[in-house]
Order: C-alpha cells, then sequence, then structure tokens
C-alpha cells in the first residue's frame, strides 16, 4: 500500500524559481501549491492542510520568517523550510530560532534542496512513530510524554532540532529530563548510529576537565601513565552532550568555544591538532544569560550553544500528563520488581494529580518508588506517599472514597477523577469550557473528549 503524497506549499516572489521549483518538486513525487507571496501563502494554509512549507525568506509583504511564526502558532506540527540568499551565520541562527526545520542558501543545486526535502519528509514519519509509540500504553520512562499543550509544542521542538545539526541549548529546572530530551534529539538525528557521549561539567575537577574533554598523551601529567582518548575524539561522528555546562569553569570556556568553533583541538601535551565532526548538545538549569552579564559565562560560548533552544517544561505545566506518567511509572516498576501493577485509591491519585512536584518527574518517580515499597505488594493508598504531597494540595477534599476493602484499577480510577476534578473547575470558571481548558493545562478539544459532550457554540 502506498502512502499518500506529500502535500508542499512554496512560497517564492520570483516567477522564474517558482515555477523551476514547483515542476521539480511534482517530478519528484510532491503534491505542490505555489505562491508569489507571504499573504497569498497564509490564504492557501488557511484553506488546505500541508506537510511541508518551502518557503522564501525575503517576501514582498508578509516575510518568510513573518509567515513561518503564524504557520506554527497555528499549526506547531508544521515542518517549514525556509530559502535565503544571505549566507552568513547569523540569518542561519535566526532562521533555526524562529522555529524552522531546515534552510538553504541561494543558489542552491537542486538536488541539494530535494535531498534536505526528502530528509524533512522522513523525520516527520520518524517523529509520527516516536509520539505513536510514546503515547501508547507499556511505553518505557525513557521517553518524553504527554498531551497537554505544553508536552507538544516541546515534542515538536524536539522533532525539529534533531533534523537540524546544529548546537542545542537545553534548559529546565532539575529533574525535567533534559539528558532524556537530548537522548530523543540523538535518536531521531542521522548521527542515531554514531556515539551519544555525556559529560557532567560540574562533576570533573577544573584541573582534570581538560583532559577529560580533549585527552591526554603518556607522560603530559603526573599520573598521566598511557595516552588517554578524550571524550571529544570518543564522540567523534556523534553528539557530545554537556551537562550542567552552566558549572564549566571560566578557565576552561575558552579552549571549549574554539574546539566548537574550528572543530580541532590538541590533547593535553601533545602540540598536534585533531579534527572532529561532533554536534554539541548542552543543558543547565541556570540562567545562563544572567551568567553572561556576571561575567562568569562567556557570551560567545553562550551564542555558539544557544543556536536553538529548548526550554523542558516543570510538571507543573503539564499537569494534565501526570495521570498517563503515573501509569507508565508504576508499570515500570512493576516489571522491575516482576509485580502486578499495584491499584491506587482514588485519594492517592488525586494527591498525585495535584501536587507541585518541585522536584519534576524525577521526584515523582522516587514518590511512586516510595510507595510501591510500603505497600509491600498492595494497593497504595495516600499514607505510602511523601507527606508533603498530601498535606501541601487540596487532595485530601478531592478524594472520592470507595466502599470500605474495594480498591479501583488505576484507569478506572484516574478517569473518574479527572471528571469530577474537571467538573469543579467548570463550576469555578461558570461553565465556560475555555477558561476550564485553559486552567487545566489542556486543549478545548481534550477538554471535550473527557466530558464527551458536545462543544460550546
Amino acid at each position: 500500500m502506498t502512502s499518500a503524497p506529500t502535500r508542499l506549499l512554496l512560497v517564492e516572489d520570483d516567477r522564474v524559481v517558482r515555477v523551476t521549483l514547483r515542476d521539480a518538486l511534482v517530478d519528484a513525487g510532491y503534491q505542490v501549491d505555489a505562491c508569489a507571496d507571504g499573504n497569498a501563502g497564509w490564504a492557501a494554509a488557511q484553506r488546505e492542510s500541508f506537510d511541508i512549507v518551502l518557503c522564501d525568506v525575503r517576501l514582498p509583504g508578509l516575510d518568510g520568517i513573518a509567515l513561518m511564526r503564524r504557520l506554527r502558532e497555528a499549526d506547531p506540527g508544521l515542518a517549514v523550510v525556509l530559502m535565503t540568499a544571505y549566507a552568513d551565520y547569523k540569518d542561519a541562527v535566526e532562521v533555526m530560532r524562529a522555529g524552522a526545520r531546515d534552510y538553504v542558501v541561494k543558489p542552491f543545486e537542486m538536488e541539494e534542496l530535494l535531498l534536505r526535502l526528502g530528509r524533512v519528509r522522513r523525520e516527520r514519519e520518524l517523529s509520527a512513530q516516536m509520539e505513536q509509540a510514546a503515547r501508547g500504553p507499556g511505553a518505557a520512562t525513557g521517553a518524553i510524554r504527554g498531551d497537554s499543550p505544553a508536552t507538544r509544542l516541546l515534542l515538536d521542538r524536539i522533532d525539529a532540532a534533531a533534523v537540524s545539526d546544529v548546537s542545542v541549548l537545553i534548559t529546565g529546572e532539575t529533574g525535567t529530563g533534559k539528558e532524556v530530551c537530548a537522548h530523543m534529539i540523538h535518536q531521531a538525528s542521522h548521527r542515531a548510529e554514531k556515539p551519544f557521549v555525556a559529560v557532567n561539567c560540574a562533576a570533573i575537577p577544573e584541573n582534570l576537565l581538560e583532559s577529560e574533554l580533549f585527552g591526554h598523551e603518556k607522560g603530559a601529567f603526573t599520573g598521566a601513565e598511557r595516552r588517554r582518548e578524550g571524550r571529544f575524539g570518543v564522540a567523534d561522528g556523534g553528539i557530545l552532550f554537556l551537562d550542567e555546562v552552566g558549572e564549566l569553569p571560566v578557565s576552561q570556556q575558552a579552549k571549549l568555544l574554539r574546539a566548537l568553533e574550528s572543530g580541532t583541538f590538541e590533547p593535553v601535551g601533545s602540540s598536534t591538532s585533531r579534527t572532529v565532526d561532533v554536534r554539541i548538545l548542552a543543558a543547565t538549569n541556570r540562567n545562563l544569560q544572567e551568567a553572561v552579564e556576571a561575567g562568569t559565562f562567556r557570551q560567545d560560548l553562550f551564542y555558539r550553544l544557544n543556536v536553538v533552544d529548548i526550554r523542558m517544561p516543570p510538571v507543573r505545566e503539564r499537569r494534565a500528563d501526570i495521570p498517563a506518567l503515573v501509569a507508565e511509572i508504576l508499570e515500570s516498576i512493576a516489571r522491575r520488581l516482576g509485580r502486578a501493577v499495584p491499584e491506587l485509591d482514588p485519594g492517592a491519585v488525586a494527591a498525585l494529580v495535584t501536587y507541585d512536584y518541585p522536584g519534576n518527574v524525577r521526584e515523582l518517580i522516587h514518590a511512586l518508588e516510595r510507595a510501591v515499597a510500603l505497600a509491600r505488594g498492595g494497593g497504595i493508598r495516600v499514607e505510602h506517599l511523601p507527606r508533603a504531597m498530601v498535606v501541601q494540595g487540596p487532595a485530601h477534599e478531592l478524594a472520592v472514597p470507595t466502599e470500605t476493602g474495594q480498591v479501583e484499577p488505576l484507569g478506572q480510577a484516574v478517569e473518574r477523577f479527572e471528571k469530577e476534578y474537571i467538573q469543579r473547575v467548570l463550576t469555578k470558571v461558570e461553565g465556560h469550557k475555555g477558561r476550564a481548558a485553559q486552567a487545566l493545562g489542556i486543549s478545548r478539544k481534550s477538554l471535550w473528549q473527557r466530558l464527551k459532550g458536545p462543544p460550546d457554540r
């Protein structure tokens, strides 16, 4: 069974270029709609749905970047490839930060363009498979998943970052899954079969960091009894993940910057430069812009790392994902222990859903591991959860007890609690579903589905 052709919207004001591109794209199997300016492109996108948009940056009226932002606001999953005649680094940074999936510099070879579009098409298919797997039952906890708006935007951002080969700075609170994010980018990138090498910049003493990153020759310093390959060398062809990059000593930042800019470095004790092909992903829970202003982080290094930025939302901003997270974490714990998945009573479900999780997903995992241990193979009750989860929020008020001795399966308890909690929120907002959806952190469509009622007119 053949798949439907990829629908592509082409926006190019030069008629000769537009016709040439349209014919080549049709010959390559794309279903193409061509427009001469940004306003016409926006109108076309309002009428029909497209898989990919190929758009010039310089357009009369609505320019390419403004059009892309408008299109992606309406459809965050839309893949946009920009064409620019300005081949300097700043334009590349601008279009990637604006949300472009990829860009090509004019003049370009048609083969190059078709290669890039083909890669975008394949990545879209891979992204769809990843998202389906992530949301399916029994998915492992080693991936980011969920259906809240914050998570959907995050997954789209990860997908966009995976296609490109630029540096990515992943920020967010402790425990939000920054390294998981880096692994997902690696797995969805063309470097997936190459090494993923992680370095915790905060865990390596300053006097050993240069050797750790770039390696050393035998006899380079006291204790260097043999030659050692550094993390850059090990990661050649793949991805080097610099975790806690905000803790990197100022004395080492210039050496890292040089390696990133030139792709070359000298191992400690060697005068011979080595060249590697390494993509950098970095993560921090610090505000690096404030560190730049304070003089503790180099501005040029910050710009080099922060070509594409990804912010990991805390759990409190993706509360609608908590029931699914709880279910899959419990399944993972049960599988590891060789036990049946424990059931939760409604009070425990309420406490888990309403807690703010200052420690984020990591705190949720630890809380459930503790609860499983205390439950000793039985159902999980409120008293099995950490005290902070019970006393902080209104969980005890939201709990709906069952008959003595009866415990609902997790899925039923979560479903019933969701409906009751949504009804409480609807009461507070006087039945306005739009405001309720916003307060709950879910879309109106998701709210309608959970209530199984028709949308407001």
